[in-house]
């Protein structure tokens, strides 16, 4: 890694390049860039606009810290402590940039983020009733009302963000969007006689185009609907996204048919015949319901197994909502994900004696260690896999955003593949389980094996 002789304040247009040319959302490139236009007025304040990155220093960070903590807008109204924190997690995001282009500068873990402040909210969540009043809502004989039912079957089923829902267009439902959905989108598209590309558009434009919906424009399709229906509580989507999981944990979902994780034994890696993170999809079976026993042993057996390969984060690092403290808990949550299909499970494991899952790259001794946190081991396998899908060709993006916290690699190539080295947050797993759909999370708690869930 090299001293760069350039002032942080140039390196932040760089990064902010970097983010698009890496694929992040519009939206997150934004968000970094509102958050670091606040670093630099700390740095024009401090008269530090000539500071180049490995001059950085830990003071430097904790005066930043003090500054957010004391800062006020025009109204005289302090930050959030949430806020504060997303100003945090932006500069580290660009520390991990200077990483990522062997910069010499502060590793981003030297920004310890506050305590989330997630534990401090009221979560509300509907139920299965609450649900289905809410679908029926809107009035499908009007077109408006066809957008209405739409959305709020595209929410409730895929999990999706509303910034996500806002940009769709016409032509990416098929890709994203569940069956449920499609069917109410379809109806809504035949009474379109425009030709905006946008898949939900404003009736009420003034202009005589179309016009996209806005974020808030769904936020407050969602809540009249929920008003409409006397909810006893004020409903967003992001309620609405969690709505199918928590009706399926609470076992008001039936379940067809109980699923169990694999257990696969290889000792070729590159098999083309088994691509070891994208397995060819099973068959449909037809079976008739069971009986909740045979579930509920089915979800003990997955829990077990949960238990016995997931190796889990320390006590200390865990920032779990104030309703999820307990591992066992979020164990049973993925358990019946599992047993219910809602997520494929499978653990790998090499069978060749004196060989590991990835064509030995760990046995080679000039690693350059990309990882600036973790135990040497964490550091080794993230070289190691690295090096692996290197040598594939794919895109790899360190410390990727979730939709709750980040990876530790990000992987792209047929889907996405999240990649968790050696501990995980259950909480965080659960959570990106239950929400992101079409992409896979890969845990690796050794050289030797892998779990592998498929979203």
């Amino acid at each position: 890694m090299g001293k760069s002789s350039k002032p942080i304040l140039n390196h932040i247009p760089r990064f902010l390049d970097y983010c698009r040319r890496e694929g992040l959302s519009d939206k997150t490139q934004e968000n970094y860039k509102c958050y670091l236009n606040k670093f630099i007025l700390w740095l024009k304040k401090e008269n530090k606009t000539t500071l180049p990155p490995h001059k950085l220093t830990p003071r430097d960070i904790q005066s930043y810290r003090l500054y957010l903590s004391r800062y006020t807008d025009e109204k005289g109204r302090p930050l959030k402590k949430v806020t504060q924190k997303y100003y945090l997690i932006a500069l580290r995001a660009l520390l991990g940039y200077f990483t990522a282009k062997d910069v010499v500068s502060l590793p981003a873990d030297k920004i310890a983020l506050p305590k989330s402040t997630k534990a401090e909210k009221t979560v509300k969540f509907l139920n299965l009733e609450q649900i289905e009043k809410l679908l029926l809502a809107p009035n499908t004989k009007k077109p408006a009302g066809l957008r209405d039912r739409a959305i709020l079957e595209a929410l409730i089923s895929t999990g999706l963000k509303v910034n996500q829902l806002r940009n769709l267009d016409r032509d990416q439902v098929e890709q994203i969007l569940s069956s449920e959905a499609l069917l109410w989108i379809k109806k809504y598209l035949e009474t379109r006689k425009d030709k905006d590309k946008a898949l939900f558009i404003n009736y009420r434009s003034r202009r005589d185009a179309k016009k996209r919906l806005t974020p808030r424009s769904i936020e407050r399709i969602v809540n009249y609907y929920g008003m409409k229906i006397n909810l006893p509580f004020f409903i967003t989507p992001e309620i609405l996204r969690w709505a199918r999981a928590l009706a399926l944990l609470n076992k008001e979902v039936v379940i067809q048919k109980p699923q169990t994780h694999k257990t696969l034994l290889t000792d070729d890696y590159n098999n083309k015949e088994l691509s070891l993170f994208y397995l060819p999809k099973q068959g449909a079976v037809k079976t008739l319901s069971p009986t909740w026993h045979n579930v509920e042993s089915n979800i003990k057996k997955e829990i077990v197994w949960l238990k016995n390969n997931i190796p889990v984060l320390p006590e200390k690092y865990k920032e779990n909502p104030s309703f999820l403290r307990c591992d066992d808990c979020i164990l049973r949550k993925i358990a019946i994900l599992i047993t219910s299909g809602e997520i494929k499970a499978t653990e790998f494991k090499n069978n060749k004696a004196g060989e590991d899952l990835w064509n030995s790259i760990t046995k080679k001794i000039d690693l350059k260690k990309i990882s600036r946190h973790g135990e040497e081991w964490h550091k080794k396998m993230m070289d190691v896999i690295y090096e692996y899908f290197k040598s594939q060709n794919c895109k790899i993006i360190l410390e990727p955003i979730l939709n709750y916290g980040r990876a530790d690699l990000g992987i792209y190539s047929k889907k996405p593949l999240y990649i968790e080295v050696e501990t995980v947050s259950l909480f965080k797993l659960w959570y990106n389980l239950s929400t992101m759909k079409n992409v896979s999370f890969l845990i690796v708690p050794s050289e030797n094996s892998a779990i592998e869930f498929k979203a």
